[in-house]
């Protein structure tokens, strides 16, 4: 088994020692708390991540309460201190579910590093102008126009969010064709299209900020009429976990040319990861789905981001 760093343990502690209570019997732990006696531990790949056991939280607890606020978040250990990230995505990226808190922020309060984010929520990669949310709105108009990024800033990461909402079936036929090798210019892509729509943001982000970009998805999920826990009809699972094949294509294109680096950090296919949250867990949790509450940013999505980080951009 891979050696769990020390600035990661840190972490770990760290998300343990904010929600502990202040119970005097060893292990008992406050409603919706983490407990280091007893919490589910796994190490996937290169990332490792801790999130509570049944025992230790209630549902009856808030998980977008003030224990979970960033004001209780502190910091740890982190090599991304300091780092200056770009976020660019939807509502799960802005934090539909959690009050406008999600990644960006908790990442930025446990590590140190600097986060800009552009999210607004039902928006779109694939920019055909049809609709405000598809048009103006649109995580293309958004990034080119963007009065939060600075274009003249040196960033060290880019972080683009595998966006739901191009999975809704109105616009599955719009999910375009992955260019061949040699197209690497903003020119050479449909922006009207989903997998047209990524290849612009890689390029756009490359030739403006020259740093690695990183596109993530979130959890798993599959199809289900009725909306049950991790099921959702509209988008499907099966036609976002495509999308995510695709866009891993298009990563593994742009990572032969010199210079660029375009990772892919994928939730939804992590099996261990996606296990790891109970039935009650995620039921609490989580609003949908697709959309994370404050415990799940904090406790699950962000450490394991955190990991991911740490190790691709030493």
């Amino acid at each position: 088994m891979k050696r769990i760093s020390s600035s990661f343990i840190l972490l770990l502690i760290t998300l343990s020692s904010m929600c502990l209570s202040s119970c005097a019997d060893k292990g008992k732990t406050s409603n919706g708390s983490v407990s280091s006696n007893s919490s589910k531990t796994s190490q996937t790949g290169r990332v490792e991540f801790t999130i509570p056991d049944d025992n230790a939280f209630s549902t009856s607890s808030d998980p977008n309460g003030s224990k979970f606020d960033l004001s209780n978040v502190q910091k740890a250990s982190s090599s991304l201190e300091g780092k200056k990230v770009y976020w660019l995505g939807s509502s799960v990226t802005y934090g539909q579910a959690s009050n406008g808190v999600a990644m960006s922020e908790y990442i930025s309060a446990l590590t140190g590093c600097e986060c800009k984010k552009d999210a607004v929520s039902g928006t779109t990669i694939l920019c055909d102008n049809e609709s405000e949310n598809t048009g103006a709105k649109s995580y293309l108009t958004r990034l080119m126009n963007s009065t939060i990024f600075d274009k003249d800033e040196n960033i060290d990461a880019f972080i683009c969010q595998i966006s739901t909402n191009d999975c809704i079936s109105s616009y599955l036929s719009k999910r375009g064709e992955i260019t061949e090798k040699d197209d690497i210019d903003v020119d050479d892509f449909n922006s009207e299209t989903t997998l047209g729509g990524v290849e612009t943001i890689i390029a756009y982000v490359f030739n403006t900020w020259h740093c690695p970009i990183y596109f993530y998805s979130g959890s798993y999920f599959a199809d289900g009429l009725n909306k049950g826990l991790r099921q959702n009809n509209d988008p499907k699972g099966s036609d976002y976990a495509v999308l995510i094949s695709q866009v891993k294509q298009i990563s593994n294109k742009w990572n032969e040319h010199k210079d660029v680096h375009v990772g892919v950090i994928d939730m939804f296919n992590d099996d261990e990861f996606n296990q790891l949250a109970s039935e009650k867990y995620y039921s609490w949790a989580m609003k949908d789905p697709i959309h994370p509450k404050k415990a799940a940013y904090l406790q699950w999505w962000s450490p394991y981001i955190i990991k991911y980080l740490e190790n691709d951009l030493d």
